[in-house]
């Protein structure tokens, strides 16, 4: 009978971070698209419009997101008060 040892602990651990950051990045994307979805759909598109739609607006969503981030710290760094 081969003994549990720390590195065997070690490597379970982390192939079950890393599992979970998985899932969680796939939760998190499947609601982006749910919600995308839905508000397209309200606004009177099709849904294989979205679908064909979907990747360009994905990206451009995450585009928007890095430009928002790294203006939040720019804002940041630079001292400038958000009053």
């Amino acid at each position: 009978m081969t003994r549990y040892t720390k590195e065997m602990h070690e490597a379970y651990r982390e192939e079950q971070d890393e599992k979970r950051e998985r899932e969680e990045r796939e939760r998190r994307e499947r609601i982006e698209k749910e919600n995308a979805r839905h508000a397209y759909l309200a606004e009177g598109g099709t849904a294989d419009e979205f679908e064909r739609g979907w990747p360009e607006m994905r990206e451009e969503a995450r585009r928007r997101r890095v430009l928002e981030r790294e203006a939040r710290e720019g804002m940041r760094s630079s001292g400038v008060s958000r009053i």
